[in-house]
């Protein structure tokens, strides 16, 4: 995948669930069945919109791809207590983990790639 393409693309995602954290951190807790308080998921969310914006700049994006790591490895921990056995939401929880380990691969491959790629790390930084 071009270096562009996906910094636009991770970084756009990133805002968006960002901001859907924000808007519904209660709503977002629940459906998954976190039993994380508003604060922390606005935080987390807070921390999407910052990598996300660190992404859709014109600056290099290997420190905003490691960001993107580092939240993904938190939002694992978190997750744990929603793969509890009597977690109605389990399913739920399981997909959402299933779907973050992916997208950790991605930010780990992209993290990896920009840090060592000196041409299209300059690329995407214009």
């Amino acid at each position: 995948m071009n270096l562009i393409i996906a910094k636009r693309a991770l970084g756009l995602f990133s805002i968006g669930l960002g901001v859907v954290a924000v808007a519904a951190p209660d709503r977002l807790a629940r459906w998954v069945g976190l039993d994380a308080e508003a604060e922390a998921m606005s935080a987390f969310g807070a921390r999407e919109i910052a990598s996300g914006a660190g992404l859709l700049s014109p600056v290099k994006p290997a420190p905003w791809f490691w960001m993107r790591v580092g939240g993904d490895v938190m939002d694992l921990f978190a997750l744990r207590s929603a793969l509890r056995p009597d977690n109605p939401r389990r399913q739920v929880a399981i997909g959402f983990t299933a779907v973050i380990v992916a997208i950790a691969a991605i930010d780990v491959a992209m993290a990896l790639h920009a840090s060592t790629n000196r041409r299209d790390n300059a690329e995407a930084s214009a």
